[in-house]
């Protein structure tokens, strides 16, 4: 996916947020602003994935302020507050399930709405009691099950905080079809993405067969930046699972490997990439929205 003309302001709302977390003063905030509007103006390269521009303009800002974790307490935060409510739908909706793998994928897109990266407010405990009347655009859980061969791996690639203990549902069913998952994680702190220590806070290092980092502190998955370990990771697993916008800005048009697209469309670019409605869940196999892509040109 390639930046649209909305992301540029989306960008600018970004920065402002996070100076705002983290407590910038006033006279900063606006010199660093400024920055972040030069570097749109003479450096962002419009043929790379929002991701990745919103990459550089985050390292920006940890250059400028020497704040290298602005969202630490609020990821600690969402973290407690997710591990609460996993007891709840365990045994409220989980538990009680006859389809466990259908439930476990309509729960890991719950978990996407925790996300202090884009514009929209969210309210979790809502979006937990509207948990079933909220619309999928594509459930592709018959494709899923045609590659849950005993033995082989999914590199299950995490997206935020708090949203990775949504995940270990999915992670434990996959589990039980005989897959090994391998979870990957940020290498370090962006946004409010999940890293080594919430995977492991959270206990969802505990369901994985192995724990890996994408490499850095870098949004989304960008292969000109990940580590050799997640390269050949990536190369060995069957197919992966990539949660949230992020992930899917930076692997979208990927036609090499098997993916499945877990995430809510936050924004009407995303949304229209996707082929669905700003606010529509998705659980999407990549190759059917590519052929969808194909068909249109």
């Amino acid at each position: 996916m390639k930046v649209y003309p909305e992301c540029l302001p989306c960008f600018l709302r970004q920065v402002l947020n996070v100076c705002k977390v983290a407590g910038i003063e006033r006279g900063e905030s606006i010199s660093i602003l400024r920055d972040v509007s030069k570097f749109l103006y003479k450096e962002l390269n419009p043929e790379k994935s929002p991701g990745h521009n919103a990459t550089l303009i985050h390292r920006l800002f940890k250059e400028k302020t020497g704040v290298s974790d602005p969202y630490k307490e609020l990821k600690e935060k969402y973290n407690v507050i997710a591990l609460k409510l996993e007891t709840h739908l365990r045994e409220s909706v989980f538990e009680k399930a006859e389809d466990k793998l259908s439930v476990a994928i309509r729960l890991a897109a719950l978990g996407n709405v925790i996300d202090f990266g884009v514009p929209d407010p969210f309210n979790l405990e809502e979006e937990v009691r509207n948990f079933f009347k909220t619309p999928f655009a594509y459930f592709d859980v018959a494709i899923l099950e045609r590659f849950l061969v005993p033995g082989k791996t999914v590199l299950y690639v995490a997206d935020n905080a708090g949203e990775i203990v949504f995940d270990k549902f999915l992670m434990e069913e996959l589990k039980k079809a005989g897959l090994k998952v391998v979870l990957a994680v940020r290498g370090g702190p962006i946004l409010n993405d999940a890293t080594v220590e919430d995977a492991l806070k959270t206990g969802a290092a505990d369901i994985a067969d192995e724990l890996i980092t994408t490499g850095k502190d870098f949004i989304g998955v960008d292969f000109e930046f990940v580590s050799q370990e997640f390269k050949e990771h990536w190369d060995r697993a069957l197919f992966v699972i990539s949660k949230g916008q992020a992930n899917f800005e930076t692997l979208d048009g990927i036609d090499s490997k098997d993916i499945f697209f877990i995430l809510k469309a936050k924004c009407n670019p995303v949304a229209e990439e996707l082929r669905c409605n700003r606010g529509d869940l998705v659980f999407l196999y990549n190759k059917r929205l590519l052929e969808m892509k194909d068909e249109e040109n």
